[in-house]
């Protein structure tokens, strides 16, 4: 079911469905939907859960290659990444900045936070893309 939630200064927060299981946000009338999300683990670049997502490649040690299974209206999306791991060995995640995002997808590193110049790779990774 879809499930609509409207947050705003005229409307308060207002909740609708309707069978499809997806949700979607709105401010002021406006969706903000999560275009694609998945969550994969070092061992594999096959997601354990996704939407939206077509692939994932590993181009090497800790640099991936997001695909989407539809494409979005624009490539001006949000990407939240994060990479879980041992706490002792924190890792930061990065969208490719020499790759821009384009609308079919995006790339991205995995850095130790100690010395980002050395890919690396995490027990897992999420993401969660946001936008039109």
């Amino acid at each position: 079911m879809t499930c609509t939630i409207n947050a705003s200064t005229t409307n308060n927060l207002q909740m609708s469905s309707d069978g499809s299981g997806i949700v979607k946000l709105q401010s002021n009338g406006v969706t903000t939907n999560a275009l694609a999300w998945c969550r994969f683990g070092q061992s594999g670049v096959t997601p354990a859960s996704q939407y939206n997502v077509s692939s994932i490649t590993l181009i090497s040690t800790g640099y991936y290659s997001v695909s989407f299974t539809t494409n979005t209206t624009d490539a001006n999306y949000s990407i939240l990444l994060t990479n879980s791991d041992n706490p002792t060995l924190a890792r930061v995640c990065v969208v490719d900045s020499s790759t821009a995002p384009t609308t079919s997808g995006f790339r991205f590193y995995s850095f130790a936070s100690t010395n980002s110049t050395v890919a690396t790779v995490g027990t897992y990774f999420s993401f969660v893309i946001f936008g039109n």
